[in-house]
């Protein structure tokens, strides 16, 4: 009895010790965590809109460059320039793909595109967010509708082509874009127009 005693006591001393060990790596790491994350969204913000930065100067650049606002409840970031650039979101083939789209003042060009986080296939799928293929939908008109085409089909100036035997992950992307376009869009229509 005395030894069942002894080790539901060691098991709680040592759960105790452990839990209040986890708890204060928590709130030491989160405020860094926290702060590296902010960097990584306003450097891909940076980057959509085309404004140059180096790696240690991310918050002044963006302070700079950049102001923050809610239009329609959303999150929106324009430029001095009048670009706007938004968090994009939505379902890829393997998991969620997320980014920011920027547009020009005249809210239909895109001036850039840049990916936080996608799994699609790797060498395959991925191959849709190198920067050499996102940089093909610079210039390129969302509206009425963005289309992402077959290799060597694109001719039209909402069209772009895609990326070989990564149909699916271009349809997917597509498919985030008109959609998320459209929602910023319609919530901003008349502000920056």
């Amino acid at each position: 009895m005395k030894d069942k005693i002894f080790m539901i006591a060691f098991v709680l001393v040592l759960g105790s010790v452990w839990t209040t060990a986890l708890v204060g790596v928590d709130a030491w790491t989160s405020p860094i965590i926290e702060k590296h994350t902010q960097a990584k969204q306003r450097a891909s913000i940076l980057k959509a809109l085309g404004i140059s930065y180096e790696e240690g100067n991310i918050d002044a650049a963006f302070a700079g460059n950049v102001e923050k606002s809610e239009d329609g409840g959303l999150e929106v970031y324009r430029s001095r320039e009048g670009a706007i650039a938004f968090k994009i979101a939505g379902s890829g083939v393997q998991d969620q793909i997320s980014g920011v789209l920027a547009l020009e003042k005249d809210l239909k060009t895109i001036k850039g595109i840049t990916i936080v986080a996608q799994k699609e296939t790797p060498g395959l799928g991925d191959r849709v967010f190198e920067p050499e293929t996102l940089a093909r939908f610079k210039g390129k008109v969302l509206f009425p509708e963005f289309h992402i085409l077959p290799p060597g089909r694109a001719s039209k100036e909402n069209e772009v082509d895609g990326v070989t035997s990564a149909t699916l992950t271009c349809q997917a992307l597509q498919k985030i874009l008109n959609a998320e376009a459209k929602k910023y869009r319609d919530a901003i229509k008349g502000r920056v127009e």
